[in-house]
Order: C-alpha cells, then sequence, then structure tokens
C-alpha cells in the first residue's frame, strides 16, 4: 500500500517538519502546511531531493477558509489515497486555572490545535468518503496522558484531541479502510521544547523525532487498522499491532476511558 498524497499540518518546523521530509522520499505527494512561511523550505528541500511538495502558508485557526483551502486542493487532485499528519500546535501561556493567562488565550490554543486540525481534516473529508480510504495520525502527548498544570491551556487541547481520534475512528470504522491514530513522541527537542523549560514545565520523556517518523511511516505503509482510534506512544510496543494478521488490541487499551 502507498499513500499518493499525503498533507502535513506544521510541516514548517520541528517534528512535523521532521515527519514531513521523510515522507517526501517517497512517490507520495506532500502538501506542506505551516502559519509562516517555513513550510515553503520544507518544500523546496523535499523537490531538491528529487520528490513532489507543495508549499501552503495557512492560519488553521481561520476555520472556515481553512477548510476551504484544503478541499480546493483535494479537489484539484482527486487522489485515491490519502494520509493526514496533523502537526500544528501552539504553546499558549503557561499556567493553570490559578495562576495562568485568561481564559480567551485557552480558546486561542484550542481553536489552533484541535478546530484548526480537524478543518484540515473536514477538508479533505468529502474524498475520503468517495474513496473509501484514509490513514490520519495527530500528534497527541503534552499533557494528555497525566494532569499537566505548568500548561493547562495546551494539555486541554492535546487531551480533547485524542477523543476527537477516537470519535473519528468509531464514526467512520464501518465507511471503508479508515485508520486515525492519536500519537505521542514525547519531549522531542524543540523550539517549542525549549519554550516549555524555560517556563519551568516539566519533561518525562526524552525522544529522538526519528522515532514519531518511523511510526508514521510505518503506519503510512500498513494494511491494517487495529490501531485506529488509539492513543499510541512512540516507546509502546506497536509495532505488533500496524498490520492485519497481527495481534489486535483490548478495547480498555490505550484510550481516555477509565479502568474500573
Amino acid at each position: 500500500m502507498e499513500i499518493e498524497f499525503a498533507l502535513v499540518t506544521g510541516a514548517g518546523r520541528g517534528i512535523g517538519r521532521a515527519i514531513t521530509l521523510e515522507l517526501g522520499k517517497t512517490h507520495t505527494h506532500l502538501v506542506c502546511i505551516s502559519q509562516s512561511k517555513a513550510c515553503v523550505a520544507t518544500a523546496d528541500t523535499i523537490k531538491r531531493g528529487g520528490g513532489s511538495a507543495e508549499a501552503v502558508v495557512l492560519e488553521i485557526s481561520d476555520l472556515e477558509r481553512c477548510e476551504r483551502v484544503v478541499a480546493d486542493i483535494v479537489a484539484r487532485y482527486r487522489p485515491e489515497r490519502i494520509g493526514l499528519v496533523l502537526a500544528a500546535a501552539i504553546l499558549g501561556r503557561p499556567g493553570g486555572l490559578v495562576n495562568g493567562p485568561p481564559l480567551e488565550e485557552w480558546a486561542k490554543v484550542y481553536r489552533t490545535n484541535v478546530l484548526g486540525n480537524l478543518a484540515v481534516l473536514r477538508g479533505c473529508l468529502p474524498r475520503m468518503l468517495e474513496t473509501k480510504f484514509a490513514r490520519v495520525v495527530v500528534l497527541a502527548g503534552g499533557g494528555a496522558a497525566y494532569a499537566y498544570p505548568e500548561f493547562s491551556a495546551y494539555a486541554l487541547s492535546k487531551t480533547a484531541i485524542v477523543r476527537a481520534v477516537e470519535n473519528a475512528a468509531a464514526e467512520l470504522q464501518s465507511a471503508g479502510d479508515f485508520s486515525f491514530v492519536a500519537l505521542a513522541p514525547g519531549a522531542v527537542e524543540t523550539d517549542m521544547l525549549a519554550q516549555v523549560r524555560a517556563a519551568g514545565g516539566t519533561v518525562k520523556t526524552t525522544t529522538s523525532a526519528s522515532e514519531a517518523v518511523q511510526f508514521v511511516s510505518k503506519y503510512f505503509a500498513s494494511d491494517g487498522n487495529a490501531l485506529s482510534g488509539r492513543f499510541v506512544h512512540v516507546r509502546d510496543e506497536w509495532q505488533k499491532y500496524m498490520s492485519s494478521g497481527q495481534e489486535t488490541l483490548k478495547p480498555c487499551h490505550w484510550t481516555l476511558r477509565r479502568i474500573e
């Protein structure tokens, strides 16, 4: 199986850029999305290496415009197999309910990290439903698995995106070959992690961006959907569940549900 067309948000820097550059080594056409012109450099690097890519400078928090722009791009190419990597995120100001920023700042983080990425997905959905196929990876982590009051707004957004992945997987499970995964990449040495440290945020698991890159590459090439709807950490034993005919997960594993 080969993904012929992939969109990556947050493609201008950090983990999103690393994933995009790796996918650019395949026969996949990459749509590199970021809010700054950094995505242009990512696309240019892919093209210099012989790959196929285009850059789209887009503020995904402008939800209506974002969905329309993405839908127009997909309608232009009409790909048979679409892959999405939703990596765009803003950290927001530090703090929680007691000493944190105004709730308007929380709303800004949520609008970008959750609704903005979902607007990209919705822009792709009509074509995905036509072809009955999708592979979607959404970067989660950042407090989605535990309390993280140092950056409450960010943690809230990342928790919400995990549930959004579960909901999408359940909604589309009988619509075709659809698979949605929330991926916790661990603490990768990025500009965002430097901001977290500077603000006194805690770091629990340091990883390399190559681990997230490896997951996405194998996930996009997989023929199974046993991981659909799951919240996977890059250090989990996800390889054994990646392809059809391999092991299956219990319903309660790698989700947000309570264990009673």
